[in-house]
């Protein structure tokens, strides 16, 4: 059972550096005009599941996957040089989204991360917290009268569970927190910005969504960070941790700043018919998943997206959905644009009644996203490597999978790696002298033998990275030079 892990938006970046427009220092190979980084090396390993021949951790699986890798790369160069149109409008407006995620993710990084500005008291306070893991008991419930009953029966010191099994019936719902997971600030100020007692009860808390949030603390563990190497990590993370988050409250200033005087009204003779036409489309397409408030207060990574819209006749496309700032949005138009940028419900789950609400809030973060992205783009975020690096990543990966169909129709994710290992033997001789490899950076390169699949938060993408190429078993790295 792979384990499913969701990473902030540092991670999108990596490490700080001078200037995010040079090609970084550990590039790790080159195969014609393409770059393998020791970062793209690990993430590509580590964020997706490999296949069995090279899932463990020895020198022979890091070979096999070098090799796969660069075999990627030279697929993906040989279709283009054949002149074989292989990007569809589809495609394209995938691998534009990336692309432009990608932008707003280093506009975060430039605009919130790197100008916010940490104490060493709270570096300390947090490196203590960062030790600590709660055990809880939660649950969530609506206001009005259920709030009125909650407050009632715990005033009346009725125990926590048989608050919870009066109205549920059922063993009340345990996690794990840790501060360093992206929980609900709710849970951060209450668990670990103050001191706490066993058993004792947090709450009532109102939610984002008007629902209401209650825990008891079971207990709590702390992990001695022992060795000095460890301390160091310790620390590295959490001075990251507090600089993303503080990153965040400045980056919402500037939000706040590229939104001014923008303006979005909505034709609600349209949204409501269509929001009903496609909450019919979307509950029906999906089955009922676990518990959504608790999914949305731990970020317990749920992604709800529209995808593959179609009006409900041709008449219904031409009206207007929108305006921003006087600038009408006809429903295809929008439709079109979400090919680019699947929308991000804030709600991880809801019933069919919120579906309209939650469609237009989505609408709103939708076109808040569009805004951002113009002022990447005037920055000229997207010549940064790091975004065009991303873009080149999930480009290559399309256009190696289609070269490989090519190639062999029949194919299958099970025999691709033996079918086509001949083929990428040749295409190793072709290319021979364009490929560079930096042996002396790769034998550094430690890898785990942990499945591990990897996704972000409220973004559109939110799948890390590409699935692994799995093109050949290969282990011997004897073509191409040495890369100093």
């Amino acid at each position: 059972m792979p384990l499913i892990r969701l990473l902030p938006l540092l991670f999108i970046i990596g490490c700080a550096k001078e200037s995010l427009s040079e090609t970084p220092d550990d590039v790790l190979a080159k195969v014609g005009n393409r770059i393998i980084t020791s970062k793209d090396f690990l993430q590509r390993t580590e964020y997706t599941i490999r296949p069995d021949y090279c899932k463990g951790n020895l020198y022979l699986h890091k070979k096999i996957i070098l090799n796969n890798l660069i075999a990627e790369k030279l697929l993906a160069i040989e279709i283009e040089a054949s002149g074989v149109n292989t990007l569809n409008s589809g495609a394209a407006a995938f691998i534009k989204g990336r692309k432009e995620q990608s932008m707003r993710q280093l506009l975060y990084y430039k605009e919130g991360y790197l100008k916010s500005a940490l104490e060493p008291e709270e570096i300390r306070h947090y490196y203590k917290m960062a030790s600590r893991t709660y055990n809880i008991s939660h649950f969530s419930f609506p206001g009005g009268q259920f709030l009125d009953s909650v407050k009632s029966a715990l005033s009346d010191n009725i125990p926590f569970e048989d608050i919870y099994r009066s109205n549920f019936g059922d063993n009340i719902p345990t996690r794990e927190v840790k501060w360093e997971e992206p929980n609900n600030e709710i849970i951060n100020q209450a668990l670990f910005n103050r001191s706490v007692k066993k058993n004792e009860i947090v709450g009532p808390f109102q939610l984002d969504d008007g629902s209401f949030f209650l825990m008891k603390i079971n207990g709590w563990a702390d992990r001695m960070a022992m060795t000095d190497k460890a301390i160091t990590e310790r620390n590295e993370q959490v001075v990251n941790t507090l600089k993303e988050r503080k990153g965040l409250e400045v980056y919402k200033a500037f939000v706040a700043e590229v939104m001014q005087g923008k303006e979005i009204t909505f034709n609600r003779d349209v949204l409501k018919p269509y929001a009903v036409a496609l909450s019919e489309r979307f509950f029906r397409s999906r089955k009922e998943k676990e518990s959504a408030i608790s999914g949305a207060l731990f970020n317990s990574g749920e992604f709800l997206t529209v995808e593959d819209l179609r009006p409900l006749d041709n008449d219904f496309s031409d009206l207007t959905l929108f305006e921003v700032n006087g600038n009408a949005w006809k429903i295809k138009k929008f439709e079109k644009e979400l090919l680019s940028h699947p929308l991000v419900f804030r709600k991880k789950k809801m019933n069919a009644k919120e579906f309209p609400e939650q469609f237009k809030l989505a609408i709103i973060d939708f076109i808040q996203d569009k805004f951002l992205t113009i002022k990447a783009y005037d920055l000229e975020l997207d010549k940064s490597f790091e975004v065009a690096q991303s873009e080149m990543i999930w480009k290559d990966s399309f256009l190696a999978y289609q070269s490989s169909k090519l190639y062999d129709q029949q194919s299958s994710m099970q025999n691709r790696h033996i079918k086509m290992k001949p083929i990428i033997d040749k295409l190793q001789d072709k290319y021979d002298k364009s490929i560079y490899i930096n042996t002396d950076l790769f034998e550094q390169i430690k890898i785990s033998n942990v499945d591990m699949f990897v996704t972000q938060s409220n973004v559109p993408y939110p799948v890390m990275v590409p699935n692994f190429p799995s093109y050949t078993d290969d282990s011997y790295l004897n073509y191409g030079s040495k890369l100093n």
